[in-house]
């Protein structure tokens, strides 16, 4: 599976955070593959939400610069009267946008995976997610052919996560006790209502993408946003430190 695609790193960052939202999320692309301006029972039929749901997360985009609504003019004699519908379209600046949606499709599809497998489903959820973590990491490398400093280790971890939706930095400069902050999740919501889970897995492929940059490293000292804390943070053990 590959994750090259043309966006910039911070074009990813800003449809992540403003994503996060599934339902919103379908909204935007039902919108995006559209062929002509559709209006919010259009969506809400396609979606298979409630019209006034569809309404206001199209709003949203709109606010979020994502979208562009106007009022499409009702052919004259046509059927209906009043004021004309609220049509919705892609914004012209999202025109060359390509968001990997299948990135998340491929996140929910872990955590059925990880709950229907036998065993505890806490131990399945660390298992997926780091075997998830090391295949996106392996397919970025060649195998065998790149060896990482801790620092070049740290900066590549972050570089992935931005990729996969994770807006993602570090300290890696600093000697003692790097750290590895994300300030959005494609899990977002889910982890809001089920934080010890849903973060469980986000950070255990954290982990599975750091053990092939730097084996024998791991994470420690977590901080998560979905239990209140202001960013997604955690401490990069290196073996010796």
């Amino acid at each position: 599976m590959s994750l090259e695609h043309p966006q910039t790193e911070q074009e990813i960052e800003r449809l992540a955070g403003a994503l996060g939202d599934p339902t919103r999320r379908k909204v935007f692309f039902a919108v995006r593959e559209a062929d002509a301006p559709r209006t919010k029972d259009d969506i809400a039929e396609q979606v298979g939400i409630d019209r006034r749901l569809a309404g206001f997360h199209l709003d949203k985009l709109v606010e979020q610069g994502f979208l562009e609504a106007d009022f499409r003019k009702r052919e004259k004699g046509g059927p209906g009267a009043g004021r004309p519908p609220k049509v919705y379209s892609l914004a012209a600046s999202e025109a060359t946008v390509t968001l990997p949606e299948r990135h998340y499709d491929v996140l929910a599809q872990l955590l059925l995976q990880a709950m229907s497998a036998p065993g505890d489903p806490d131990e399945q959820l660390e298992r997926v997610g780091f075997a998830f973590g090391q295949s996106l990491a392996k397919d970025q490398i060649e195998r065998g052919e790149s060896v990482f400093t801790p620092t070049q280790a740290i900066a590549e971890v972050v570089r992935i996560l931005t990729r996969f939706g994770f807006s993602a930095q570090s300290d890696a400069d600093v000697t003692t006790k790097p750290t590895i902050m994300a300030c959005s999740c494609p899990f977002e919501e889910m982890a809001f209502h089920d934080p010890a889970r849903v973060c469980g897995l986000d950070r255990s492929i954290w982990k599975g993408v750091l053990s092939v940059y730097a084996p024998g490293a791991t994470l420690a000292n977590t901080a998560t946003r979905a239990e209140g804390d202001e960013a997604c943070v955690a401490e990069v053990v290196t073996p010796g430190s």
